[in-house]
């Protein structure tokens, strides 16, 4: 494609229009579709313009990832060591896996490992890492393994490193701890406490990662959940050169990359940009995982009831879209009551959105609520594959109506199973 210029001819476009789904021939000038019709007509019009011949072959729209880690992803299967189950179905072949990495790696640099979720229930010994036993592997080195990112195994200098051995965890996060009180080594919600890669290996992991992931598959637009700021400016780096051909709206997380204040005073609106890079909105984590790595269920809530109702108020007052994480129930509920608020105080059309709260709203009355409110619900179809029906354990179907389970408020640790 010249210039963002092509004619498609003798194919099956699917042209998503319910009075004309099906046309043969499509004519782009610019990055834009200008024709949608016969073959001929459109022939007629690509003076100048390569032409494709589909040969009867179907093409759709390009798809629009709308819930993507696009950095963190192309750095897991870069940067990280990939130790997924299958094939790695023990913790003696993944602790074999991470010596030959710690082996090549200088002392002091972290070693970070992305396994699969539940990563207990998928390998033989049936639970996950020690701190001795990561410690086995090397003391020289701060060891992370990440099953899913929202469980981790730590050895003692990685948690040292993030300052979690005897200093109170953040609010949502849980530290199991041995009888002594030292920490067993796993936690949840520490993902956010590691060091981010630079810039410069960011880069390098789009470049090598971005178009068998996501361009090879026809993904032409990113709804974008970045990391860090070195996350946006590597994205940007290679849109200048011209070396990443797709489209991203960006979320940064507020709380983690910047505070809603913050934000605020920059005067970004959704929409801002142009059609290669636009801002989006607000990026929140309400819960964690929704469980303690064992998948006992908890409600991890990362905030105090009455600041994330206010929090909300606050942001959709100033016109942003909330994308806001759930893994339970009981945070559904919670941001339900927050939106409802925020609509009571100020009325206004929006199109906040709980990610993963597909795959949590299971009661009519949940469903009936947040419907009427206008929220926009998300479901991760890689969760039916990553974690199977979430719901499904037939001694633990439902969370509690509210908030009778909430961590510790003081300990925010539990012991190990």
């Amino acid at each position: 494609m010249q210039d963002g210029s092509l004619a498609l001819v003798n194919g099956r476009i699917r042209t998503m229009d319910e009075s004309r789904p099906v046309e043969a021939a499509a004519l782009v000038k610019d990055g834009r579709i200008q024709i949608i019709g016969s073959s001929s007509e459109v022939r007629a019009a690509a003076s100048g313009i390569d032409v494709f011949d589909l040969a009867g072959r179907t093409a759709v729209p390009g798809f629009i990832d709308g819930h993507a880690h696009f950095e963190m992803t192309c750095t897991a299967l870069t940067l990280c060591l990939s130790l997924t189950t299958p094939p790695y179905n023990s913790l003696a072949s993944i602790a074999d896996a991470i010596r030959a990495r710690v082996a090549e790696t200088p002392a002091g640099e972290w070693i970070i490992v992305r396994c699969s979720f539940n990563l207990y229930t998928r390998v033989e010994e049936g639970r996950l890492f020690t701190r001795q036993e990561l410690d086995a592997i090397s003391t020289q080195h701060p060891i992370a393994i990440h099953s899913s990112l929202h469980v981790s195994m730590l050895n003692t200098l990685a948690i040292k490193e993030i300052n979690l051995w005897d200093a109170e965890p953040p609010l949502g996060t849980i530290v199991h701890r041995s009888e002594d009180g030292t920490p067993t080594g796993a936690m949840t919600e520490v993902w956010d406490l590691l060091p981010p890669f630079t810039r410069e290996q960011v880069t390098g992991s789009i470049r090598e990662k971005a178009m068998e992931l996501f361009i090879s598959k026809g993904v032409t637009t990113i709804h974008n959940l970045p990391y860090s700021e070195h996350d946006m400016l590597a994205v940007q780096d290679l849109h200048d050169l011209d070396e990443l051909p797709i489209r991203f709206r960006m979320y940064p997380h507020v709380g983690h990359q910047i505070d809603l204040e913050g934000l605020l005073a920059m005067g970004l609106k959704p929409g801002f940009g142009n059609d290669w890079m636009r801002f989006g909105g607000v990026k929140i984590f309400v819960d964690g995982v929704g469980h303690d790595g064992y998948g006992n269920r908890v409600y991890d809530l990362k905030w105090q009831e009455d600041e994330l109702i206010e929090f909300i108020c606050r942001a959709h007052a100033a016109g942003q879209q909330l994308w806001m994480h759930v893994c339970s129930q009981p945070a559904i509920r919670l941001i339900a009551d927050g939106i409802e608020e925020a609509l009571r105080r100020h009325p206004a059309p929006h199109r906040h959105r709980i990610e993963h709260s597909a795959d949590y709203l299971i009661e009519e009355d949940d469903i009936a609520r947040v419907e009427s409110l206008g929220i926009l619900t998300v479901t991760t179809p890689a969760f039916i594959y990553a974690q199977g029906d979430v719901l499904a354990r037939p001694d633990s179907k439902r969370w509690p109506r509210r908030f009778d389970n909430v961590i510790d408020r003081q300990a925010r640790c539990v012991r190990e199973p």
